[in-house]
């Protein structure tokens, strides 16, 4: 969010356009039934006085929504003999549980490698941090993360995912899975101009869930240790109930 702030200082041009931008939902709840969603997000390139500027020439918009961040162990199996052990493992924290960005046309094309890694722009350009001491991390183990989590559709890119409606206008749909962690989002829109960030806007939204789910959660996070504990009783209660009428039928 500071990032966001001190792009809106970059130049002069930042206060002769503004980006104004809505979602069509911002407060999503996840029920068991819960199978994903689709978000869209609608904006319009804006004079300073507020009013929709003509057809756009030489501007770019960038949709970024980042989710909460969560620490992730990394580790590297190796092959010793018939079996696969763990040599080598890392840890990183922040890392976005979700991140989805959508782009006017490929991001290379829209700013430099050092303006994409400034505002972790694109999977390429995402920066996990270390906790405090630790060894940097060969790039293999983030290129891990970002592999997984790619394929649970957590990490989404779209080159081309915004698109302009007429005039200043543009639009975009962001793809929520099932299996979305839980928090509030940031939602981001930059407004590039030859290369340079003219100004941007931001937004939160709150995705949380609902009904048994929400106690179950809240009960795990709140009280682990206990919750771990009525898991494994739970299920040797289980056991021996399916070992009790097991024997009875026989």
């Amino acid at each position: 969010m500071v990032l966001l702030i001190l792009s809106l200082l970059f130049a002069p041009a930042a206060r002769a356009e503004e980006l104004a931008a809505g979602l069509s939902k911002d407060d999503i709840k996840i029920s068991s039934s819960f199978t994903g969603t689709d978000l869209v997000l609608f904006g319009a390139i804006e004079n300073e006085g507020g009013a929709s500027i003509g057809i756009v020439q030489d501007r770019d918009v960038v949709v970024v929504v980042r989710g909460p961040g969560t620490a992730v162990t990394v580790r590297r199996k190796e092959r010793l003999g018939p079996i696969w052990i763990n040599r080598d493992q890392r840890r990183f924290v922040g890392v976005p549980g979700f991140y989805f960005v959508a782009s006017t046309k490929p991001l290379a094309q829209i700013a430099d490698a050092a303006t994409l890694d400034r505002y972790h722009l694109g999977l390429a350009h995402l920066d996990f941090k270390l906790p405090a001491g630790a060894v940097m991390a060969p790039v293999d183990y983030r290129n891990a993360i970002v592999r997984a989590k790619s394929r649970g559709d957590l990490y989404n890119e779209q080159p081309g995912g915004v698109q302009f409606l007429s005039g200043s206008l543009f639009r975009t749909t962001i793809a929520l899975p099932s299996n979305l962690p839980s928090g509030t989002y940031d939602v981001n829109v930059y407004l590039f101009r030859k290369h340079e960030i003219v100004t941007a806007f931001g937004t939160p939204l709150r995705i949380g869930k609902t009904g048994v789910e929400r106690f179950l959660f809240k009960f795990a996070n709140d009280l682990p240790w206990v919750y771990g504990l009525l898991a494994v009783l739970l299920a040797a209660l289980a056991g021996w109930v399916s070992a009790l009428l097991f024997r009875q039928r026989q």
